[in-house]
């Protein structure tokens, strides 16, 4: 039987899950703020212990692997080291990795998760692309799914066997278990947040991105993903590769026939690392 979802009832239902991270939308505007200061980052791993203890742990990692005599017990300090957009990146990915596990969503979808926002920050700098958004749009491109498995758990495996079974997209899939799909709940959720236009559209179109193309963001969110499917960054069991918007590697200007062995190492290695990290 079809859920009968509304817009207004899965905003409704989204109140009842872990508050969504603060700090997030406070980092997402120092990404468009040119006044944003080194203090008001510091400011903002501070408040939250988790982040900064992770924070810390990597930069004294960094520390050792240039023979520092000295280990880091300050932000400010960490930020020398380590550099203030990996600071972004590491608070942004702490952030959300928290909320998806108070949110109780297996491991595999955050990796995955980290793997095509790892995937979209690469392919934004290798295709010239503003690359400010492009880790949180992949970080993000599968909210919705955190919702459906957070409120209706059974029909959510559901479609995941499903998915795993047959050849039918998984859109599809969801819309005859849920009446809609994980990209619409997601623009719910992205817009519920305050999130940037942008992101809202790359998380809405990254399975359709011929619809979204105005938006570079959309295709890079979308090459990311069946890229880092193709690549089989996570080893997940059932790994199903979709086709790729021959449009949105256009709008990127990827030529297929480089070579992109550099590129295609940057992100197996940093994703590898990421999810050793964050796991």
């Amino acid at each position: 039987m079809v859920l009968q979802l509304t817009d207004q009832g899965i905003i409704e239902r989204s109140k009842s899950m872990p508050a969504f991270p603060k700090v997030v939308t406070e980092i997402i505007a120092t990404l468009d703020d040119d006044g944003a200061t080194l203090g008001a980052l510091v400011h903002h791993v501070e408040r939250d212990p988790v982040i900064t203890a992770r924070v810390l742990s990597i930069a004294n990692s960094a520390a050792m692997a240039g023979h520092s005599g000295s280990d880091v017990h300050d932000v400010r300090k960490a930020v020398s080291l380590i550099g203030l957009q990996k600071i972004r990146e590491i608070t942004l990915a702490v952030s959300l990795a928290e909320f998806a596990h108070g949110c109780r969503l297996a491991s595999y979808f955050w990796e995955h998760s980290v793997a095509v926002g790892i995937c979209a920050l690469e392919l934004a700098r290798f295709t010239h692309q503003p690359s400010g958004y492009a880790l949180v749009a992949g970080l993000l491109h599968d909210i919705g799914q955190l919702w459906m498995a957070h409120f209706h758990p059974l029909e959510f495996q559901m479609v995941r066997s499903a998915v795993s079974c047959g050849t039918e997209g998984i859109n599809d899939i969801e819309r005859r278990y849920f009446g809609v799909d994980h990209c619409h709940i997601g623009r719910l959720l992205a817009t519920h947040w305050g999130l940037p236009p942008a992101v809202v559209d790359a998380i809405y179109f990254h399975h359709d991105p011929d619809q979204g193309l105005g938006e570079s963001l959309v295709a890079i969110t979308h090459v990311a993903e069946v890229l880092s499917n193709a690549l089989d960054l996570t080893g997940r069991d059932g790994n199903m590769v979709a086709n790729m918007s021959a449009a949105a590697c256009e709008k990127l200007g990827i030529d297929w026939s480089q070579d992109l062995g550099p590129l295609f190492g940057r992100i197996e290695a940093r994703t590898e690392y990421a999810c050793r990290v964050f796991r």
